[in-house]
């Protein structure tokens, strides 16, 4: 019996080790003295973009695997399919993955089911106080987060057995899909991408052309500083340090955070967006959606809103002379405890709802809203439900 126990130890590590399987999907360079374009088609990647520093562009792209069985890996990677061509000065790569992948995937399979202990209560405040966020708390949001080990994941959850029963789930009945996607990239290249159920991941300053057409994608970025850039972007989530320049179209985005904005275009509707400082000549056009906007920069000059069905939330420029005017239609004016309410009319026609500071100043914030919501705050402003 001693024996044979070893036996078993021994076949129970070496499969073990052996489901620990790391696979190759693409490692490719390619000299980008004659590619002026990288034309990226993306369809559920998970990928980080870093500097490549010798003008080359590299791709690096494997997938490691635990504790899948030999069938299931093979079905996995059947499922991707990467292709890499160039065409005149342009390089065109494609990808494709049947089931979107992501940084690390834990699985667990139970024959009678999986439970949380936790607590998820959660409680509704009947007003809440919002404060001024300076301009430097929305850097380093791109940074990656902290990946969950595979201990932490398992931290809460727990098996159930045929009786209702808990136990603790064993760490060797997870199978663990890790996606290793790199690609590097000299900073000044002009992109075109188009993204569906992906993830990317720019860790780098672009200062080249970009043509962004996403759907379902989650995007970080650090600085975006070409005046050409054009991004049309649904649902999925944007976060963004420096857009200098540039026109940008949210739709249904959910989580969009930008730490500044500078000489751009948004064209947005049903999207959340929170800005951390405006600056120079800066206009949005918004369709139901809601907006916090901290800051604004010692000479934003310009600054223009027109919405419809929009909540519109602004703290006032700080240390900076200014001039704010707003005309409204069936939209109510929140300004401390004074509150104007411009009442739907028959025509339709806008009214002068409040005017702050001198006309002459050289900076300016226009604003035209209909059937909405704007607060003026200090260095708080509080929502009443």
């Amino acid at each position: 019996m001693k024996t044979l126990f070893k036996i078993l130890v021994l076949m129970l590590i070496t499969s073990w080790a052996a489901n620990a399987q790391i696979h190759k999907i693409y490692n490719k360079s390619f000299d980008a003295n004659s590619i002026t374009t990288l034309d990226l088609n993306l369809d559920g990647v998970y990928v980080k973009i870093e500097e490549s520093l010798d003008n080359k562009i590299h791709f690096n792209y494997t997938i490691e695997f635990d504790n899948y069985s030999k069938k299931a890996i093979e079905e996995q990677l059947e499922g991707i399919k990467t292709i890499a061509k160039i065409v005149d000065s342009k390089l065109v790569f494609e990808t494709f993955s049947e089931t979107p992948l992501s940084d690390v995937v834990y699985s667990i399979e139970s024959l009678h089911g999986i439970t949380f202990e936790g607590d998820y209560m959660t409680f509704k405040e009947t007003s809440e106080i919002r404060w001024r966020k300076p301009k430097k708390y929305f850097y380093g949001m791109n940074d990656d987060t902290k990946v969950e080990t595979l201990k932490e994941y398992l931290k809460d959850l727990r098996g159930l057995d045929g009786k209702g029963e808990t136990h603790k789930i064993d760490s060797k009945n997870v199978k663990t899909l890790k996606t290793n996607f790199i690609i590097k990239i000299p900073a000044d290249i002009n992109l075109r991408i188009r993204s569906f159920d992906s993830h990317m991941t720019f860790k780098l300053d672009l200062t080249g052309l970009v043509n962004m057409n996403a759907r379902n994608t989650n995007l970080k970025f650090m600085s975006l500083t070409n005046p050409l850039n054009n991004f049309d972007i649904a649902n999925g989530k944007f976060r963004s340090n420096d857009l200098k320049g540039g026109a940008y179209k949210f739709n249904h985005v959910s989580d969009l955070k930008i730490a500044s904005v500078d000489h751009l275009n948004i064209d947005s509707e049903f999207t959340t967006i929170i800005i951390g400082e405006v600056g120079r000549k800066v206009k949005i056009v918004d369709f139901n959606g809601k907006f916090w906007l901290n800051n604004f920069s010692k000479d934003f000059y310009n600054f223009q809103m027109d919405t419809e069905y929009s909540e519109i939330n602004l703290f006032y420029p700080k240390d900076v002379k200014f001039y704010f005017e707003s005309y409204g239609h069936d939209t109510a004016f929140y300004e401390g405890n004074n509150i104007t309410n411009i009442t739907a009319n028959r025509k339709n026609e806008y009214s002068k709802m409040m005017t702050i500071g001198e006309e002459e100043s050289p900076n300016t914030i226009k604003i035209n809203a209909a059937h909405g919501i704007i607060r003026f705050g200090k260095d708080f402003i509080e929502i009443n439900e």
